[in-house]
């Protein structure tokens, strides 16, 4: 059984494919915005960056836990962020960028998208929710499981999350918000329903994901305005 930083040298090329897709995206987008010349400037550092940011990522179960690739990718987004704020792009440019990048990807991979309020996989939630509150993991997210409740399917109550303690150690914090944004986009396109008041990376003590399958997404946002 693969543990600790091994799960991420075993998974190393996949992971680095997956990488290589998102550097296609946030290069059309970088270039579009800035320019070819930006552009190729660029690249070579966003992935140098990661490079150094993956042998960092810490270790929160690997394939037991299904918020192992939301982290990975959340490091792909660091990365663009640390190369693009070193070359003084202002955070709401940048995070457009990986908003834009998220929102294409999922519209394309909608089938990859977790069925989130299937039955089967609500079950699977639930007891996700009750291990991730044993704080085995450090780096990881810590949430309440919270049962159907009026027109909702059921939610979830992050008190703990991965992606903003990364940030953090990366003095990234200002930039974790348009990470909470990409939610909405997951949402639509993979018929979620979510409902989504606030969030740990925007001053709230929580995050409160409710979710009803079919429903319109309504996801509150400091920095992506949607409609």
């Amino acid at each position: 059984m693969v543990k600790t930083k091994d799960y991420y040298t075993s998974q190393k090329s996949e992971f680095f494919t997956q990488f290589d897709g998102f550097c296609e995206r946030v290069g059309a987008l970088i270039e579009e915005k800035y320019g070819k010349k930006f552009k190729n400037d660029v690249m070579g550092e966003i992935k140098r960056g990661f490079e150094l940011i993956f042998d960092e990522i810490p270790y929160i179960g690997g394939d037991d836990n299904f918020l192992t690739m939301d982290l990975v990718s959340a490091a792909q987004d660091l990365a663009l962020y640390q190369v693009l704020k070193r070359h003084d792009k202002p955070v709401e440019e940048i995070g457009e960028i990986a908003y834009q990048e998220s929102e294409q990807y999922l519209r394309d991979n909608a089938d990859l998208i977790p069925p989130m309020t299937h039955p089967k996989y609500v079950f699977y939630i639930e007891m996700a929710a009750k291990e991730s509150l044993k704080r085995k993991y450090p780096g990881d997210w810590a949430y309440k499981f919270i049962p159907p409740e009026g027109e909702n399917d059921y939610g979830l109550d992050f008190v703990e999350c991965g992606i903003q303690k990364l940030f953090h150690d990366h003095d990234a914090d200002e930039f974790t918000p348009y990470l909470c944004a990409m939610d909405i986009p997951m949402s639509e396109c993979g018929n979620l329903g979510l409902h989504r008041t606030q969030t740990l990376a925007e001053g709230s003590d929580l995050c409160d994901f409710r979710y009803k399958g079919g429903r319109e997404t309504e996801v509150a946002s400091t920095v992506i305005k949607k409609g």
